[in-house]
């Protein structure tokens, strides 16, 4: 009978540190409201484009009022010695149908609603290795470091409403799908990533013609925590890269390339930020630059602004976001746009994983070419609730 309970007993104790050494955990974040959008544009103000949202805005990064929807798995294992071997899939969540009232079943129907499909894109997709005194290494679909690093000193975290993000993000790449990344151990206080990233073309000799490495990008990122205090700095390089063409007096501001599909040799991003966080209010700021360098000039220019923002707690479940963008956009040497934007948010906590909230952001984009370009200004605003598992 002893020995029996000591096998039981021994079996249990194995079966728990082989539980112990691999963990898989499934974690996400729904975020359903109701808001609003007015976009106005051409010239003169002439065009005004209206839309309003029940559930959120629907996208590839997942449906939300603040924040996309998403659903993820995270895995570790250990493999002995400090070493860890894990995977990250996430993809993005839409929940809303993006049929209209008119079109989609009626509530007592028993036909299923037709619409999007509920899984969006990718969001990140990796295996990693790693250990505490090697660092870690990840493979796969990945946010860009510039994204990671500007989301980090937006005070709003890279909410959906425009404003801050729609300024600090633009022209960027939002995640690689074939990327590297390497994070070094952090040493007194201080974090180094790196990352290289291609689209995976072919190149080489192909008869007389050769074939060059197209969208290819690397990327070094630092930043330094010690108590209330961060402050961090990124660079990025995109080579070889073919932007989208915009449309002149649109509803979307033209980006340094203006109409043109011109192959840009590199695209040169740079960002410095910092925050400190004085407990009853955190401040933070940054400043942010991109370089598009073309072989032809009317293809080239810069995006730059300032971003400076708070976070104040008002009460233990209830706190305030503010943030304020300015900047520019020029081309071929002259100014093609003022930007301003403005954004501000408050949050009331119902629990660790829910709260309700309510966000208004505004982005302007002031034309300083009348002749090729017109002024573009978007407001929105929400309410909603978000949950995150």
């Amino acid at each position: 009978m002893k020995k029996s309970l000591l096998a039981l007993a021994a079996m249990g104790a194995f079966v728990g540190a082989a539980q112990a050494q691999s963990s898989v955990t499934v974690y996400g974040l729904i975020d359903a409201g109701v808001g609003s959008s007015s976009i106005t544009s051409g010239a003169g103000g002439a065009n005004t484009i209206k839309q309003n949202f029940v559930g959120g805005f629907t996208s590839a990064n997942g449906t939300g009022m603040e924040a996309g929807s998403r659903l993820g798995f995270r895995g570790t294992e250990d493999l002995g010695g400090g070493l860890k071997a894990g995977f990250v899939l996430e993809t993005g969540i839409n929940f809303s149908n993006t049929q209209s009232t008119t079109t989609a079943p009626v509530a007592n129907d028993t036909t299923l609603a037709n619409g999007s499909t509920m899984f969006g894109n990718v969001r990140n997709a990796y295996a990693s290795l790693g250990s505490g005194s090697f660092g870690e290494l990840r493979i796969g679909t990945q946010d860009s470091l510039y994204k990671n690093f500007t989301g980090f000193y937006d005070p709003t975290k890279e909410a959906n409403i425009t404003g801050g993000v729609s300024l600090t993000q633009q022209g960027m790449t939002t995640r690689f799908g074939q990327a590297a990344t390497y994070q070094a151990p952090t040493m007194a206080g201080v974090t180094v990533r790196a990352q290289y990233a291609n689209d995976g073309s072919t190149y080489g000799n192909t008869g007389a013609t050769q074939v060059a490495t197209t969208n290819n990008a690397w990327s070094l990122s630092a930043k330094f925590d010690q108590g209330p205090l961060s402050i961090g700095a990124v660079y990025e390089a995109r080579l070889q890269f073919t932007p989208a063409a915009g449309t002149a007096n649109s509803a979307v501001a033209l980006l340094p390339n203006l109409t043109s599909t011109t192959n840009q040799p590199s695209i040169n991003t740079y960002a410095v930020g910092a925050e400190y966080d004085f407990h009853v209010v955190k401040p933070a700021i940054q400043y942010y630059n991109q370089k598009w360098n073309s072989a032809t000039q009317t293809a080239t220019g810069t995006i730059s602004g300032v971003q400076a923002g708070v976070t104040a707690p008002i009460t233990p479940t209830v706190n305030l976001v503010a943030s304020y963008v300015a900047g520019k956009i020029t081309n071929a040497g002259s100014d093609l746009y003022n930007t301003a934007g403005y954004q501000a948010q408050v949050n009331y906590a119902l629990s660790k994983r829910s709260r309700l909230f309510g966000i208004w952001g505004q982005t302007s984009w002031n034309s300083q070419r009348t002749a090729t370009t017109a002024d573009v200004k978007v407001q929105q605003y929400g309410i909603g609730m978000l949950h995150t598992f």
